[in-house]
């Protein structure tokens, strides 16, 4: 486990669907919104990923982030603006990810946001190819994100993207309009969800968590166009990280090879990163803290990894991350400048 900023990026970029992750970066610090809701997740679902913003962005860690690093927010704003070709939501609450296979942007975003329907209307007529599609009681507006001819249903992937205004505080994002058609079933109670159901995508300490992922049937990603062979041989994933009941802050993840072999291997994977952050925390007693209360383990087929610290522990610890990386600054710096002199 690192300690650092970094811990997170790291494990959730083997995350096959992460790319949608700058997301959660939006916004500005309000209240408590709450976990994953069940019925907000179709029941064939694949994958899923939950940000529980309100309360990530109201923590300690979250403040430190933002004030020592604010480009992060400003940079994924810019993201969405361009590629969506709205302003982002600014009062956002929670964003909940998913989809029903591992082909590419075929996934569905349900965002909870305080939002002017007005001032999205108004940028999303200036958008490229934008339509409206009305059925039942919604209006489904679809944009073009590229130079393709614009056709009834939309092409499923990147070139598309139709947006819903489906109440004052909820817009659903979706990959087609058919994936929009659905999605618009699922919260009206029309189609089955994942409410009440013993499903893997809802394991772990997911009702503490501000940010759950989780994925099953990872075999299927050996279909998919790029390569994820580490994760194509686990059967699933499940990952948190949030705030327990007694104020502690905890990350903790379980994957399910598809052997016992597979899970060995992986053990080893974990332990070796645990030892080299051991030696990277050298220098720093929080970072040495966090680290000692990492734990590895494995039961048959699963293997997982833990860890507890207080918000203070982790604050202090980015506190000497961002020192560290302060001081490589000079050097990365030298290098550029080198490289430009070296290209004229």
């Amino acid at each position: 486990m690192r300690s650092d900023t970094a811990t997170l990026t790291s494990r959730l970029a083997c995350f096959p669907l992460v790319a949608i992750l700058p997301l959660a970066l939006l916004g500005h610090p309000i209240a408590n919104a709450g976990s994953l809701d069940p019925s907000h997740v179709p029941a064939d679902a694949q994958w899923v990923i939950h940000v529980d913003y309100e309360s990530l962005s109201g923590s300690k860690m979250w403040q430190k982030l933002r004030n020592e690093k604010p480009m992060i927010s400003k940079l994924a704003q810019n993201w969405m603006n361009k590629r969506y070709g709205i302003d982002p939501p600014k009062d956002l609450k929670s964003l909940t990810m998913f989809s029903r296979d591992y082909r590419e942007y075929t996934g569905t975003v349900i965002v909870q946001a305080d939002y002017g329907a007005d001032k999205i209307e108004t940028r999303l007529g200036k958008a490229m190819n934008h339509r409206q599609t009305q059925w039942q009681d919604h209006t489904l507006h679809t944009i073009t994100l590229s130079e393709q001819k614009p056709s009834d249903d939309g092409p499923s992937g990147d070139e598309e993207m139709t947006i819903v205004m489906v109440d004052q505080d909820t817009l659903l994002f979706a990959s087609s309009v058919s994936n929009a058609k659905e999605a618009l079933k699922l919260l009206a109670g029309e189609t089955p969800s994942l409410e009440g159901k013993d499903s893997p995508l809802l394991t772990g300490k997911r009702d503490d968590a501000w940010m759950h992922g989780a994925a099953i049937n990872l075999d299927q990603l050996k279909k998919h166009p790029v390569a994820m062979p580490i994760i194509a041989q686990h059967q699933r994933i499940v990952w948190s990280f949030g705030k327990l009941p007694n104020g502690m802050l905890y990350e903790q993840a379980d994957l399910v090879g598809q052997s016992e072999q597979i899970a060995q291997k992986m053990e080893t994977v974990f332990d070796g990163i645990v030892a080299y952050e051991q030696l990277w925390a050298e220098g720093s007693e929080p970072m040495k803290s966090l680290v000692q209360n990492v734990e590895v383990t494995r039961d048959g087929k699963t293997t997982g990894f833990s860890w507890q610290g207080s918000s203070d522990e982790v604050v202090a610890a980015m506190d000497d991350i961002f020192d560290r990386i302060a001081t490589w600054k000079p050097i990365l710096m030298t290098h550029r400048r080198n490289q430009q002199a070296a290209a004229r």
